[in-house]
């Protein structure tokens, strides 16, 4: 019989079936709606949390007001609260989704048993946190990015699906520019052919690559 082991090749492509499927055993797959909770700052890390789709907001609140201060935006396909896991400490931090989607979440104490006793496990797993802090270097360089169309081209060429699933304010947070500076942006690229309008709109990921390269 076949067996569907929904996604987790794509976290893990260097497991054996006997090793995904017992990772299937034990994670767990849901679908999150826009203000759903992943955890609260301080809570005990109870999963290893993994992004397939959609964003989630990492955030801390302020103990002197209570105000919400936004650390970072998590974009598909990423890993949640991996720190606070491998540690065995308390969540440092809230996560919040920004939007809908959908994510797979591992308990704790499963993942630090298998990165003790599994080596492929344990290399897949440092694999995946490299490549987030790849990611994350790459986000700093954007937010230094001086060039806004080439902010705009970079997330578009891998994001496209969130292009158009978040408002344009939010977009123009996650790339540290105003909303104003991202409308007028916009307007510029649609005139320059980046984004095609017509029944259906479409990118043009040929100008993607001009920007980008320019």
């Amino acid at each position: 019989m076949s067996i569907d082991f929904s996604g987790l090749t794509d976290i893990f492509p260097n497991l054996s079936r006997k090793e995904l499927y017992h990772l299937q055993k034990i994670s767990k797959q849901e679908n999150k709606k826009k203000g759903d909770i992943l955890f609260f700052e301080g809570d005990p890390s109870d999963y290893l949390f993994f992004l397939k789709s959609g964003v989630v907001k990492i955030y801390k609140t302020a103990l002197s007001n209570g105000r919400e201060i936004t650390l970072n935006y998590i974009l598909p396909k990423s890993f949640i609260g991996e720190f606070a896991v491998i540690k065995n400490v308390n969540y440092p931090f809230s996560a919040e989704m920004e939007t809908e989607g959908e994510i797979i979440k591992f308990p704790s104490e499963d993942v630090r048993q298998l990165i003790a006793k599994n080596l492929s496990f344990c290399q897949s797993l440092l694999f995946m946190v490299a490549d987030k802090v790849q990611k994350n270097y790459e986000y700093c360089e954007n937010l230094m990015e001086k060039n806004v169309k080439k902010k705009i081209a970079k997330f578009l060429k891998e994001h496209e699906d969130l292009f158009f699933k978040l408002n344009k304010n939010k977009i123009a947070s996650i790339l540290n520019i105003t909303p104003e500076t991202f409308s007028r942006t916009l307007k510029e690229l649609k005139k320059e052919g980046l984004i095609i309008e017509r029944t259906v709109i479409k990118i043009n990921k040929q100008k993607i690559e001009e920007i980008l390269s320019d």
